[in-house]
């Protein structure tokens, strides 16, 4: 069966990207409640209140942003109404995805995808929900190239559930035995992409890895154009 679709994770793979969000996330929430809520609040208290509050969610789940921010805030006595959590939520995304830097091959491969008629889409372990990346897309020159963006925070799962690939799948309408997944991590991405029945690709730009059970191993981006041209993808 031919490759119709091929999805990709985000950090890691298409982009480099922080592994957690900066200081600099949650002091500007902690600036913006000092601001416009008159909350007395410490950059550094609000960070550990944030913390704590991840520390106390199921593991495997993924909680949107704005959950997690209201639950911190809900710690330290204080309730907080849906505007402003939106907002702290939009400066919170705006730091943490400052240093976010599309990887040269992705880029190419991108366009080289989109112009062969594949269907393309993102599914990403993510406190931000796939909406929040619209505006960063635009920023890094990707829009055009992707028809879904798809995070865990929008299916409440992190991977290796299969839950955010097949909402992925849905979405650009292919099935999970058309598609490919690629990305960089395999306890995670690829353990995931194959729970959802898709065929993986690990990408190692540090050549660390062999070929494992279920899926192929390459160095770059540029070596899937080739496979998916030669049609060596089985």
């Amino acid at each position: 069966m031919p490759i119709r679709a091929v999805l990709f994770d985000w950090g890691g793979t298409l982009v480099r990207t922080l592994p957690a969000p900066p200081a600099s996330a949650y002091a500007a929430v902690a600036h913006y409640a000092r601001r416009h809520l008159y909350l007395a609040l410490r950059d550094e208290v609000f960070e550990l209140a944030c913390q704590e509050a991840t520390a106390g969610m199921d593991p495997g789940t993924s909680v949107p942003v704005a959950t997690l921010l209201n639950a911190a805030f809900e710690r330290l006595g204080w309730s907080i109404d849906d505007a402003d959590i939106a907002a702290c939520s939009r400066l919170f995304f705006t730091e943490a995805t400052a240093v976010d830097t599309v990887f040269d091959d992705a880029r190419a491969l991108l366009a080289s995808l989109k112009f062969r008629g594949f269907r393309i889409a993102v599914v990403a372990d993510s406190p931000f929900p796939g909406e929040m990346y619209t505006d960063l897309l635009a920023e890094v020159g990707l829009t055009g190239y992707l028809d879904a963006f798809v995070t865990s925070a929008d299916v409440a799962r992190q991977k290796p559930a299969p839950d955010a690939y097949l909402r992925a799948l849905a979405t650009v309408r292919v099935d999970p035995h058309e598609a490919l997944f690629v990305g960089d991590t395999v306890e995670t991405d690829i353990a995931g992409a194959r729970a959802a029945g898709l065929r993986a690709v690990l990408v190692d730009r540090a050549g660390r890895h062999r070929e494992g059970a279920g899926y192929l191993v390459i160095e770059r981006l540029s070596a899937l154009g080739q496979l998916l041209g030669e049609g060596t993808v089985a």
